[in-house]
């Protein structure tokens, strides 16, 4: 699936919206009007069938962007599950597994329901207000407004925890549908939107949950399997996440793996990928990683993400674009080492005395105080944590934090740079299930990742102890290869990971200031090597932080300071950096519209006659 736009829209205006998505010359589209509404949706067709399907039944159409799991267990066929979802979307909603966006329209009732499943793993936004229209794209519903302006509280929550928390966008009156909830919009009643889905997380008062974990874990795997034809390749690290994954779904596929040339900078992760696959027999790729393809392929990933990514999340998903051969379905493990217990350690959570504290501690990229030097806003940074804080209804420090956690970091910042490996190739994501999260919610803060003492919470002390179990569980063979990170097989005590952790970073820090190796825990990023070295990027990145400092949000002195001390080597500033050019390049293009015919606003109706027409 690649992309879709929908809503309370005449032909002419839906064709135009519908060609500001990210387009492929091999995307096939599907176009479905009912009443006065329509839907337009972009796909891969014969490379990955069932990774979207358009269902259409009189006066009644719908498309589910994406794919559920589970309905053969329900005894539901497509017709059923449209039937259902509008007659009880919270019943079915809560029922269903996949991850998946569903669009349902009723032209006769004139009806619009819109449902994403419970993990949030795939994007979509809607207009807060007429024309009501949604999308998977924020800047092909920013064509509808008249005066579309800047949501300064996105740019400040792209500075200092590189993604966008909340239902914000970059522009004021476009939305983001959070996860596990239900949009239904009639013109007398407006957008009416509901939480379908609530995360509990009761923690186990011993590992027992690891035997429901592990068991829920080769059920989703093998689920998602069943949802895929054609050519499969997965993502391999070498890590714990994607070994884990790559031995589980080999069960059932042929895979290729594929593998960054530069992962991290030393190459180590190099031999552990290759090691991983000679054991599971699977041919393992390199994928070339370099600052030439990030300059050519930086437009498209911003578009995708909408802007509200920082740079340094997406830089290695964008080496998509260099794949030769591309699989039909391409698969990463992304967000499981969070749900693993990589994600908030337990150090977040001991050593603050309020959620929102516990948020900052764990999920932020750039001091408060630095955001609030680099942005002349009256909205306070820490404002973010506050108001999610304020929507949970869990009972508890450690739960609040959790459910925080689940309904921000994952959709909106895990999953919301799949976009861009799905424009080049279908895409899934497993974990949204309702057994799997069942399951894994209940991990004690326990088994949360800890830290090296004496550090005061700075280090973490490896890996947590599930991701590390699940592999032994899973596959002894995998269990024996050593992990990058520890520099230790999985089989080995926790106590040799966190022992293997501080010793492996030491010397990498060594390396770093001995030979200039770039490494991934401290030290400089690799995105600012390449802005000091390659003239492109350098000159691309200098144009965003120019009309950066023109914007009365930055404080531009600041920003030359960053800039200044960046492009010398006396500090590293690329994360700051990072969100500044990637929410300025999508500001210019969408809100600016920087580069359309006099700069005018919602787009007109002699544009959208002459806007491609998409086929059925």
């Amino acid at each position: 699936m690649t992309g879709f736009v929908g809503g309370a829209l005449d032909a002419a205006t839906l064709d135009a919206c519908a060609a500001e998505l990210h387009h492929e010359d091999w995307y096939e589209s599907a176009r479905r009007t009912t009443g006065r509404f329509g839907v337009s949706v972009l796909h891969h067709g014969a490379r990955d069938p069932k990774g979207c399907t358009v269902w259409e039944d009189g006066p009644r159409v719908g498309a589910i962007y994406g794919a559920v799991t589970n309905l053969d267990e329900l005894n539901l066929d497509v017709h059923g599950l449209f039937a259902r979802l509008f007659e009880d979307p919270h019943d079915l909603l809560s029922e269903l597994d996949g991850s998946f966006i569903v669009v349902a329209v009723d032209g006769e009732a004139e009806r619009v329901v819109l449902a994403s499943d419970k993990l949030g793993t795939r994007q979509c936004f809607y207009v807060d207000g007429e024309p009501f229209a949604f999308g998977s794209e924020v800047g092909a519903l920013a064509t509808l407004l008249d005066d579309p302006q800047v949501d300064e509280r996105a740019i400040s929550d792209l500075l200092m925890i590189g993604h966008v928390w909340g239902d914000k966008t970059l522009v004021q009156g476009v939305k983001f549908l959070p996860s596990g909830t239900v949009l239904d919009y009639r013109p007398d009643a407006g957008v009416d939107i509901e939480s379908y889905w609530h995360h509990t997380f009761e923690q186990s008062a011993d590992d027992s949950y690891l035997d429901d974990l592990t068991e829920a874990y080769r059920d989703v795997i093998a689920d998602m399997a069943d949802t895929i034809d054609g050519d499969i390749g997965l993502w391999l690290s070498g890590g714990l996440d994607s070994r884990s994954m790559a031995g589980e779904l080999s069960r059932y596929h042929d895979l290729t793996t594929y593998t960054y040339d530069s992962n991290p900078a030393n190459g180590s992760n190099l031999e552990l990928a290759a090691k991983v696959s000679e054991v599971l027999g699977l041919e393992n790729r390199r994928v070339p990683v370099d600052s030439d393809a990030l300059v050519d392929s930086l437009d498209a990933s911003v578009q995708l993400t909408s802007g509200m990514v920082g740079l340094s999340t997406f830089v290695n998903l964008a080496n998509v674009f260099n794949i030769e051969d591309m699989p039909d379905v391409l698969i990463e493990g992304c967000g499981q080492g969070g749900m693993m217990g990589d994600g908030i350690g337990r150090a977040a959570v001991e050593g603050s005395k309020s959620p929102e504290a516990a948020l900052y501690r764990a999920k932020h990229r750039i001091d408060v105080d630095d955001v609030r030097r680099l942005l002349r806003t009256e909205f306070d940074p820490m404002t973010t944590y506050r108001e999610e804080v304020r929507k949970s209804d869990q009972p508890d420090l450690y739960s609040t934090a959790m459910d925080c956690y689940y309904r921000n970091y994952f959709p909106r910042c895990d999953f919301a740079s799949n976009p861009i490996a799905e424009s080049q190739a279908g895409t899934r994501v497993p974990f949204s299930d309702t057994g799997f999260l069942r399951a894994v919610t209940r991990m004690p803060l326990s088994h949360r990742v800890g830290s090296i003492p004496f550090t005061n919470g700075k280090i973490p002390a490896g890996t947590a102890y599930p991701k590390v179990e699940l592999v032994r569980r899973l596959d002894s063979r995998l269990a024996g290869i050593p992990y990058e990170r520890t520099k230790v097989p999985p089989a080995r005590p926790m106590w040799q990971h966190a022992a293997g952790f501080v010793v492996g970073t030491s010397v990498d820090r060594i390396r770093e200031r001995l030979v200039g190796d770039v490494h991934t825990y401290g030290g400089r990023s690799t995105i600012g090597d390449w802005y000091r070295t390659n003239r492109a990027l350098r000159e691309r990145v200098d144009d965003l932080l120019d009309s950066a400092c023109e914007r009365p949000y930055f404080d531009a002195d600041e920003i030359r300071r960053l800039q200044r001390e960046e492009r010398t080597g006396e500090a590293e500033h690329m994360s700051a950096i990072s969100g500044i050019i990637t929410g300025e390049l999508w500001v210019r293009k969408y809100i600016d519209r920087e580069g359309r015919d006099g700069g005018e606003g919602a787009v007109s109706a002699t544009e959208a006659e002459d806007a491609p027409q998409p086929a059925d």
